[in-house]
């Protein structure tokens, strides 16, 4: 007999759960928006910063179909990298709005920044294709000692001991 929890939910009930993990979530962004709601006034030039140089994070959010969000991720990740200086830098000459303009006016650090987002996207892109590359690499190398192998097997017992039809079936696919 499954046991129940407070509430009268059973213990691995998938809907439970689910409604576990929604009510988690709406308090995590609670928690988040009320600390941005009482943070901004004293870290305004620090979001106005964050704000206008995470764009290519939110363009890819936008536009990315995975339903995990990978390749905004792997951009969001490498977009705040490029942030994170300029922020230390806004910390250490002091968080006003001049300064923080005059790091978003400045065309250095906007290459800075926006090299850092390319440099998430070129890993969307070129990641997995080099592990396509290296896949089939593999599974060549593979075929190939399979193929040695049935051939040393053949000279052993004879030509009636292995066929080569899946092998090749597999290979014109």
């Amino acid at each position: 007999m499954a046991e129940t929890k407070k509430g009268g939910e059973k213990k691995g009930d998938a809907k439970a759960d689910s409604k576990k993990t929604k009510k988690s979530g709406k308090a995590t962004a609670f928690l988040v928006t009320a600390v941005l709601v009482f943070a901004a006034p004293f870290m305004m030039p620090t979001l106005v910063l964050l704000l206008a140089g995470l764009v290519p994070t939110y363009v890819a959010l936008i536009t990315d179909n995975d339903p995990q969000k990978s390749g905004a991720l792997s951009v969001g990740a490498l977009n705040f990298a490029g942030i994170v200086p300029f922020i230390i830098g806004l910390w250490e000459k002091g968080q006003t709005m001049p300064n923080a303009f005059a790091i978003l006016s400045d065309a250095n650090d906007w290459a800075v920044i926006l090299g850092a987002a390319a440099m998430g996207q070129l890993v969307v892109y070129a990641v997995p294709q080099a592990i396509a590359t290296m896949t089939l690499t593999h599974a060549e190398i593979r075929t190939k000692a399979l193929r040695k192998n049935l051939d040393m097997l053949r000279e052993s017992w004879g030509p009636e001991v292995g066929t080569t039809k899946p092998v090749d079936k597999l290979v014109q696919e």
